[in-house]
């Protein structure tokens, strides 16, 4: 067992000197003489994110190597009594590993259960004392990300917040008549002896406005997910609740905001969610071409679909849009709020989820009822199948060849990324090290960040591929007098 942990230690030390620094899942302490003081900023943050692993008794300043003199059964036991200063108590799993000819303190901290965050530093409460990861460090939580993890602990209920001033005449009366039909027919015990007001109540489309006392039962108003999925244009009340679309002329945002370039295309996409998906796939497809099938319009309709039935629909998030960025080599859709309830990172990564059971928790539980009978202008519906549209991204990627999209969770946002490469990230290193070929001879020198980019590997991958390349003598490694960065070219033959 120990064997194992030290090959895990041992390939994420190679990778941190590749790149020079720790990374987003690995943060690195010396405790040459003692904890350091801000290992529960650690804690606390792979806690409330998803999870990590920590090694103490590595310097970082000088370059990834076992820290001289480290007592690695005393720092051992500190970080035990450091996991007992938190809220909940982290129990991570510790255990001491041999590293060039020292002993260091090896811990995988587990992303915690939902219900259980923040986790925080007792002492300071979860408002001071609660922190997340970011890149390579660890970042203080703001109010609003430690309100929406306490949220969690109960099912939200923002959907079903009436909208002020809004009015059944709000409803577009075609896409409601087709919801109403729609239910019946699923549902015909239910409703098919329900008038179509009191259908609505039932659906929690419609609600009574109990504060007009001038109305005798208070005035009907939408509900916002009533207004979002059926309204005409729910945009008059929430000018946010909308998706932006920004067409980028390379591979990264840089080229538009550092540089001379513009951007190729924009668009603001409005109207209740079904049009607003519609209109989303068609403005896509006309900008990376109808006939390209690099991209499935299923693929981008699933995927434009869960950021809008899943998005963070509080009162702190209604000014923040939906995004879709194009670039050259991707696309990614971004929504405020993360995962919600028991679907964390891990479960989502899971190549095979069990067959038959979606990966189904959402914090919008009455609009994603909704949206399994809400029908698109020109036919079908928005979510039939209820809650599997993340393993039918994967299928159809899957039959197209297209690489797996890959996803980014934090508390705040939820970014998944459909890239148009065909090349397989998860092959064999003399696969991955082909492909760090081609792109090396494109340019004069890269760094494995700019690698990892250009042909969207993970950084395990792209570590594995460098170490081949060097090992063979086929790369070097190389830096620039103005830039510490560590680069990587082709040796000349």
């Amino acid at each position: 067992m120990t064997d194992d942990y030290t090959e895990k230690m041992t390939e994420l030390i190679e990778l941190m000197r590749l790149i020079g620094n720790d990374t987003q899942q690995c943060e690195v302490k010396e405790c040459a003489r003692r904890i350091s003081s801000t290992i529960t900023d650690t804690l606390s943050a792979f806690s409330n994110g998803s999870g990590g692993w920590i090694i103490l008794g590595l310097s970082e300043r000088n370059g990834f190597t076992p820290v001289e003199g480290f007592n690695a059964r005393a720092m051992q036991e500190s970080l035990s009594q450091a996991c007992e200063k938190m809220t909940p108590v982290v129990r991570p799993t510790i255990v001491t590993c041999p590293f060039e000819g020292a002993n260091l303190v090896f811990a995988r901290v587990n992303e915690m259960l939902p219900r259980d965050k923040p986790c925080f530093l007792t002492e300071q409460g979860p408002y001071g004392g609660s922190y997340i990861r970011t890149g390579d460090g660890d970042r203080h939580m703001n109010s609003y990300e430690v309100d929406r993890l306490i949220e969690e602990h109960l099912q939200p209920t923002y959907d079903l917040d009436l909208v002020p001033h809004a009015s059944v005449d709000d409803l577009d009366p075609t896409l409601t008549a087709r919801l109403l039909a729609r239910v019946r027919e699923q549902h015909p015990h239910v409703f098919a002896d329900r008038s179509d007001e009191d259908a609505l109540l039932d659906l929690q489309v419609l609600r009574h406005d109990d504060s007009d006392t001038a109305t005798v039962g208070g005035v009907l108003r939408p509900t916002l997910a009533g207004l979002l999925t059926l309204g005409r244009y729910p945009q008059k009340y929430y000018p946010r609740l909308s998706i932006t679309i920004a067409v980028f002329p390379g591979t990264s945002r840089d080229d538009v905001f550092r540089g001379d370039e513009r951007l190729v295309a924009s668009k603001s996409i409005v109207g209740p969610i079904p049009v607003m998906i519609n209109d989303a796939v068609e403005s896509l497809m006309h900008w990376i071409g109808a006939k390209r099938p690099d991209y499935p319009p299923l693929v981008l309709r699933e995927a434009i679909a869960n950021a809008l039935t899943h998005r963070d629909y509080s009162p702190d998030a209604r000014g923040t849009q939906v995004t879709i960025s194009v670039f050259t080599d991707r696309i990614e859709i971004t929504n405020p709020g993360g995962l919600y309830g028991t679907v964390t990172h891990d479960v989502l990564a899971q190549a095979h989820p069990v067959a038959g059971m979606p990966l189904q928790s959402t914090r919008n539980q009455f609009l994603f009822t909704l949206l399994e009978s809400t029908p698109y202008p020109g036919g079908g519906f928005v979510n039939p199948e209820g809650g599997d549209g993340y393993q039918r991204i994967a299928a159809a990627l899957r039959e197209a060849g297209i690489e797996p999209a890959t996803t980014v969770n934090t508390i705040n946002t939820f970014t998944m990324t459909i890239t148009r490469h065909r090349t397989t990230t998860s092959g064999n290193p003399s696969d991955i090290a082909k492909a760090i070929t081609t792109v090396l001879e494109r340019h004069s020198a890269m760094s494995l960040k700019e690698i990892i980019r250009e042909l969207q590997l993970t950084p395990l991958a792209a570590t594995s591929g460098m170490r081949e390349l060097l090992r063979e003598g086929r790369v070097t490694r190389v830096r620039l007098d103005d830039d510490p960065t560590q680069r990587y070219r082709l040796k000349a033959s």
